[in-house]
């Protein structure tokens, strides 16, 4: 019976620990029905896990500043299939971003495409 309860402690233990890999969103938090693009200069590229993060500022509608934020894929699957590293952008670039918008209206882009300035398009987004 002791072994019995120790192996349901463990088994409840390790279903507790990774209670995170099973929160992952994918693409539920935006609106997959509509690609938006925004033209727009980097002010931050962050390389990281889980998500590589690019910032921009670009101008609205009314000629305003906007902050937007976009997600793109793991860096080991940009590194993989589209060749990128930590100096694929750098600040002051200009791209055209496009993607799936937060459904709750926020700057935030689950990121489908990026074109620079020269019209290159990077790969595997």
């Amino acid at each position: 019976m002791k072994k019995l309860g120790l192996c349901l402690t463990i088994l409840f233990a390790a279903l507790l620990i990774s209670a995170p890999i099973f929160a992952h969103h994918g693409e539920t938090n935006y609106d997959t029905d509509k690609l938006v693009s925004v033209k727009a200069t980097v002010t931050d590229f962050e390389f990281i896990n889980p998500h590589v993060q690019i910032y921009l500022e670009a101008k609205n509608d009314k000629g305003e500043m906007e902050k937007w934020t976009c997600e793109a894929r793991s860096p080991a699957m940009l590194v993989r299939n589209g060749g990128w590293d930590k100096t694929t952008l750098k600040a002051g670039d200009v791209i055209t971003a496009t993607g799936f918008r937060a459904k709750n209206g926020t700057n935030i882009l689950r990121l489908k495409e990026i074109v620079l300035a020269d019209g290159t398009k990077l790969p595997d987004l």
